[in-house]
This record gives structure tokens, C-alpha cells and sequence, in this order.
């Protein structure tokens, strides 16, 4: 038997999915006893395509087990009901329907005898089984026709008579007639990789922009006409902005559609009554993020049921109904998106909520890498566990985590994330000479710090009634840089229940940049790095590294200025990532030394030829054209410039990477991941001189 066409597949999936969502939802509204009159033909229907599509297909598992439960709806039809007991055996059915469709089944036969052995009960007529008609909200699924196929044409051996009429129903592209039906939306299947390259290529393109609107202005050739086709320029530039991160997003449901079963099986095994309740699915996200944001969201889940819902009778007992109820729910807050998961069951002891305010906050104490002690097992056992994956998680992608909760009613565990992965709403600043940016989302508002009072022996400023401590960003990032002007600007972040009031010399003011990851070391504190208009590298500080307040805390400071001599050496920078170059180059720069810069060995090569005056090549290993190891061979044997001090700077850390850089004649390897910037300027001080 052929493979199925990879694009037939990608469609049957994507239905089939849906589907079972559908199906899913249905069936737990009839299992809680609450069922419409239509739920029966719905989940048939339903059944019914997903093994009429896997039979053309050749997906013979899939359709064995979607006709095995459509043999029990079927029967549930002619007795007009399908009793609450039989919905457990067809979730499961849907369960490893949804593990086959997604290409991790395992053998069914299992599940086949279970919905056997429940076919009698599903054929009681209607009259024996009275059931409350409550309306069930139905997951809307676009109604893709499947041609039927007689039971003559479809055999145990895969339906290949209804495979071979599968070209009558379908375009030549292999798209169902349904979907080009004259005023129905048309879409078109694009591969996420052109999707990132067009969303780096508007970024590049916004940078670039950006950095001649500055040349022109400081040139002063910036006339009123040029302005006006500027600013025509920018709200073009805005709309591409917007169709490239919609291109990217995707709505949570796409995620969704399992939760609700797995909030059951949770409950079920910790026999606790539940309702689940889902809010804001249609809400877009970038689809990076989301293909990694369910098991935070299973982790946050997982901890309402099991931990912080309480048992149907404790419940009654505190006088709360005995069904809990856990939400998610999301919504857009302008570039980022909100994502709560609440449940309404004991919340934190009265001893945690004090202990926490003491600390700081909830998210400090409950994220603490092994902070569950057998003290306070019965309050939060297991909770810091999972929410210490999931504060990870959510500063990885650039996120904020705040936890909320009361004694006794319940826990609000909130995820603000980041619309579009690549781009951020920042509040831009300098201190030291240096830039930096911090996430809109995090600023309250902006203030000038004067006199100040102590308290508790930290600098603090009333604002609005409260006494906010205030700390200086060159403290925070251990960035050398002259003491503050006696009035002096700053800006109140506030993130994880905590505010404090950050000072700098200037504000910059606000801007949507383009942040790319700095592939260099240990970043712990920053969140990446922009090029601004001017060239210069702003790097983007975590809101929680300035709400701590720690001194030192980031892993790579500002680059400090180091007084030389004007006739320093000339350094060749040659890297193929924009952000690392323009890093390395600013380090150099503020040491004062002479900086050219190139994109590739091949780049490097023509401007050696150029430039007489290079006294040092540093250099990448991994590059287009030619790599490192061979502009370290081309150097080592050219006769004019074979003694060229050469320092490799890469990703690679192995020892046999190092070798092989050693032996084609570099003077030194630096492995980003170790990378600092004293480490850099000692290497380049010993190997010229200075």
C-alpha cells in the first residue's frame, strides 16, 4: 500500500482533530448527565467522517476504532439515548483516536473489547432512561464532505475501491470541492518556516528603516517632502507588521481540545467533582509559543485539580458547592496575551500567604526549586514543583508569571505572554552611556526621582500613597557608570506582585522592536537584544531582574569603557549573526579599539584586502561562504599576513571543535556559552599589545 499524499494527510489531520474535540466536549456534557437532543447525531456524524476519511486514507487502525464507536452511536440512535455510563468507554475510544491521528497510537485492542462490552447498554430504548436536556455548546467543525462508501467496497484490507474513486471527489491539488464552494474563505497551506523568514525578514527590514531615518536626520537632509513619504512609508510598514504576526499566530484552541479530557481523567483519579470551563479560545498567540504552552498549562491544571480543589465533601463542609470549577481563560492586553488558569478551591494557608508577603511574593515562594516541605505538604504538595517548570517556561518565551490566591477561595495563576514571539513593545533607556529596554507591559508609568527617603535601608519614593524602593539599573546589571543627576528620571516596573522604581540618565521612550536572541553565554537577566536607529545594541532586561533589585545579578554586564591610546589596533569582527556582530563590535568600540566588521570568511578575505590596518580577526566558526576554519587557513597562508593574531569566538564547545581551531591556527577559542566580555578584551589586549 502507497503512502498517503503528506498534504491528504496534513487536511485528514487537521479535521480529524477537530472532531474530536467536538466529540470530547459531547461527550463529557453527557457523562455530568447534561445532554441536548441533538449529541448523539452530532458525535455520529463526527464518527462517521473521521472513518470515512482514514478509509480512503489507509489509516485501517483509525477507521477500525472510529467504526467501532460509530456502531455504538449508531445504536444509541435507534434507542434514542446514550446513557451517562457509556460516555467513559467512547473517551477513551476518542483518547487513542487522537494518539493515532497524531502519529503515537498504540494497539487498540483494548479499547475495542471496552466499547464491546458496552454495545447492550447503549441499545436500552429511550423510555428506560430518563435524561435531563440541557443545551451543550458544540466546537463549531467545518463541514468537509467525505464520499460515502458502500459496505460492498470497504474491506478489512483498507478500502482500496474507495481510494481508488478518491480522485472524483477532490480538486488536482487534493483540496475537498467543499472548501472552494464560491463565497466560502479560501486558505492556503504555507510552510511555517516561509512564515518565520518573512516575520525576520519584516524585523531586518524595520531595523534597517530605522537606521536611515536616523542618518538622514542627523545629516539634516531629512526635507518636509521626505517626511511625508516616510510616514507613508511607516503605516505601509505597520500593515505588513500586522499581516506577518497574524500569518504567525494562531487561537488557543488549537491547544485546547485535550485539556477538558484531561481535567476529567485528573479529577476522576482523585475522586473530585469538577467543571471545566474555557474562556477566550479564539484568542491568537504566536505559534511558537503555543506549540510549547500545553504542558505548562496541563502542569497548572493538574495542580488546580489535584491540589487545589477540594474533595466533594470538604467542599460541602466549607459550605462551596461540590462540583469545583476550574477556568482558563485568555485575552489580548494590546502586544501580549493574559492566560489564567483559576479554581475556586482552598487557596494557600493563611501561614503561606503570610510567609510570601514576607519573601517578596507568591510566584517567589511558590517557584522556588524545591520548595514543598513536609511541613506544608497538605497546602501545597506538589505545587512548586510544577509551577517552577512553568516560571521557566514563561521566561523563556519573553513572558511575565503572577500568582494570586486567598485563604480558602481559590488560586489565579496568570501568564502574560507575548503576542508575537519576535516583537515587543519597549520602554528604551540609557545609563552608563549604554541602552537598554524593558517591556511595556511591565512599566506602570514613568517618574522623575528626587529626594528620596530610607527605608529599611534602601533608597524608597512615595508614589500615590506608597513607598516604593528604588534602585539604580547600573547596581542591577553591574554596568560601571557615573552617579545620577540629583533629579533624575525613572519608571515604576511592576511584575510578579512587585513594584519598584527603576532610575537611569535618559529616557528614550517607547518603540515596538525587533528582539533576536544574543547566542552568547549564560543570559540570565536579559530577555535578548535590538539594533537601534543609531546602531547601537540595546539589551532587554527581565522586569523580575529589576524588581529583585539584586546588584550583579545579570550574567553579562554593559560593556565598560576602557581608556586607550587613539592609535589603537583595527579589530576585524566577522560573524554572521547581525546581533552577535554588533554586540562584539560595541564591547570593542567602548574599549576604544577601531572596529570593521564582516558577514561571512568570504566578506572577511576581500576586506583584509581592503584594510591594510586590521591587527586582529575575531571570528565565527559555523558561516556561509566560508567558515572560520578556513578563513583561519586562508590567513595562516597567505605569506603577507600569515602572523595575524586570529580568535575563534563560537557556539561549538566540544574539544574536538577546539582542536581543530588550535589546528588550523587560531591563537585562541572562545566558547560563547563561557563568553564575557573581560574575557574577550583580556585575549585581544594580550594578542596586540595593549
Amino acid at each position: 500500500m502507497s503512502e498517503p499524499d503528506p498534504e491528504l494527510a496534513d487536511i485528514f489531520r487537521d479535521e480529524a482533530t477537530q472532531r474530536l474535540d467536538n466529540m470530547d466536549a459531547v461527550l463529557l456534557a453527557i457523562e455530568s448527565g447534561h445532554v441536548n437532543a441533538g449529541a448523539v447525531d452530532s458525535l455520529f456524524r463526527d464518527a462517521h467522517t473521521i472513518k470515512g476519511a482514514a478509509s480512503m486514507l489507509g489509516f485501517d487502525d483509525i477507521r477500525t476504532l472510529a467504526h467501532a464507536a460509530e456502531d455504538i452511536l449508531a445504536s444509541a440512535r435507534q434507542s434514542g439515548v446514550l446513557p451517562p455510563d457509556i460516555a467513559g468507554p467512547l473517551l477513551r475510544a476518542t483518547a487513542a483516536l487522537r494518539a493515532m491521528v497524531a502519529g503515537s497510537g498504540e494497539p487498540i485492542d483494548g479499547v475495542l473489547n471496552d466499547l464491546a462490552a458496552s454495545r447492550p447498554a447503549a441499545e436500552v430504548p429511550a423510555a428506560e432512561v430518563p435524561v435531563p436536556e440541557v443545551p451543550v455548546p458544540e466546537v463549531p467543525v467545518p463541514e468537509v464532505p467525505v464520499p460515502e462508501v458502500p459496505a460492498s467496497e470497504v474491506s478489512d484490507a483498507g478500502a482500496p475501491a474507495a481510494r481508488a474513486r478518491a480522485p472524483e471527489t477532490e480538486t488536482a491539488a487534493g483540496i475537498p470541492e467543499a472548501v472552494r464552494t464560491p463565497g466560502s474563505q479560501r486558505t492556503l497551506r504555507v510552510s511555517v518556516a516561509k512564515v518565520d523568514h518573512l516575520v525576520d525578514a519584516f524585523g531586518e527590514f524595520m531595523q534597517y528603516r530605522r537606521r536611515m531615518v536616523h542618518s538622514l536626520s542627523q545629516e539634516s537632509k531629512l526635507t518636509p517632502e521626505m517626511a511625508d513619504m516616510l510616514l507613508g512609508g511607516a503605516h505601509m510598514l505597520d500593515d505588513l507588521k500586522d499581516t506577518a504576526v497574524r500569518m504567525r499566530t494562531l487561537p488557543l484552541s488549537v491547544i485546547v481540545g485535550p485539556l477538558p479530557h484531561a481535567v476529567r481523567d485528573i479529577a476522576h483519579a482523585a475522586g473530585k467533582e469538577v467543571d471545566f470551563v474555557v474562556t477566550g479560545a479564539d484568542t491568537e498567540i504566536d505559534r511558537v509559543i503555543l506549540e510549547s504552552l500545553s504542558e505548562p498549562l496541563t502542569h497548572l491544571l493538574r495542580n488546580a485539580v489535584g491540589h487545589g480543589i477540594e474533595s466533594p465533601a470538604e467542599r460541602e463542609r466549607a459550605g462551596k458547592a461540590r462540583r469545583g470549577r476550574v477556568e482558563l481563560r485568555a485575552v489580548s492586553r494590546g502586544s501580549m496575551v493574559e492566560i489564567v488558569v483559576a479554581d475556586d478551591g482552598r487557596g494557600v494557608s493563611p501561614e503561606v500567604s503570610e510567609k510570601a508577603r514576607r519573601e517578596g511574593s507568591l510566584v517567589d515562594l511558590l517557584t522556588r526549586a524545591g520548595y514543598s516541605t513536609a511541613a506544608e505538604v497538605t497546602e501545597l504538595a506538589g505545587r512548586g514543583v510544577g509551577l517552577d517548570a512553568v516560571k521557566t517556561y514563561v521566561t523563556s518565551v519573553r513572558g511575565s508569571l503572577e500568582i494570586r490566591s486567598e485563604p480558602g477561595r481559590g488560586m489565579e495563576v496568570v501568564l502574560l505572554l507575548p503576542l508575537a514571539l519576535a516583537l515587543v513593545e519597549t520602554l528604551l533607556f540609557e545609563r552608563g552611556g549604554a541602552a537598554y529596554g524593558v517591556p511595556m507591559t511591565s512599566v506602570d508609568e514613568v517618574v522623575m526621582v528626587g529626594k528620596t527617603l530610607t527605608l529599611q535601608r534602601r533608597r524608597a519614593l512615595e508614589v500615590h500613597g506608597r513607598s516604593l524602593p528604588v534602585v539604580d539599573v547600573a547596581a542591577v546589571v553591574g554596568a560601571p557608570a557615573p552617579p545620577l543627576r540629583e533629579r533624575s528620571p525613572g519608571f515604576v516596573v511592576s511584575t510578579a506582585g512587585r513594584q519598584v522604581i527603576t532610575t537611569c540618565d535618559v529616557l528614550l521612550g517607547s518603540e515596538e522592536v525587533m528582539i533576536k536572541p544574543l547566542g552568547l553565554a549564560s543570559t540570565a537577566g536579559y530577555l535578548g537584544a535590538s539594533i537601534l536607529g543609531d546602531g547601537r545594541i540595546a539589551l532587554l532586561i527581565e522586569p523580575a531582574l529589576l524588581a529583585r533589585g539584586s546588584p550583579h545579578a545579570a550574567t553579562m554586564p554593559a560593556p565598560a569603557a576602557v581608556p586607550g591610546p587613539a592609535d589603537a589596533p583595527k579589530i576585524l569582527v566577522v560573524e554572521d549573526s547581525f546581533t552577535v556582530r554588533e554586540l562584539q563590535r560595541s564591547i570593542l568600540e567602548t574599549a576604544s579599539y577601531p572596529v570593521a566588521t564582516a558577514r561571512d570568511g568570504r566578506d572577511a578575505l576581500a576586506a583584509l584586502d581592503r584594510d591594510p590596518q586590521i591587527a586582529l580577526v575575531i571570528t565565527d566558526l559555523e558561516m556561509p561562504e566560508l567558515d572560520g576554519i578556513g578563513l583561519t587557513r586562508a590567513i595562516r597562508a597567505d605569506p603577507a599576513r600569515s602572523s595575524l593574531p586570529v580568535v575563534i569566538v563560537t557556539a561549538r564547545a566540544a574539544e574536538e571543535d577546539r582542536r581543530r581551531g588550535i589546528e588550523a591556527g587560531a591563537d585562541a577559542y572562545i566558547a560563547k556559552r563561557s563568553f564575557d566580555q573581560h574575557t574577550l578584551l583580556g585575549i585581544v589586549e594580550r594578542l596586540v599589545g595593549r
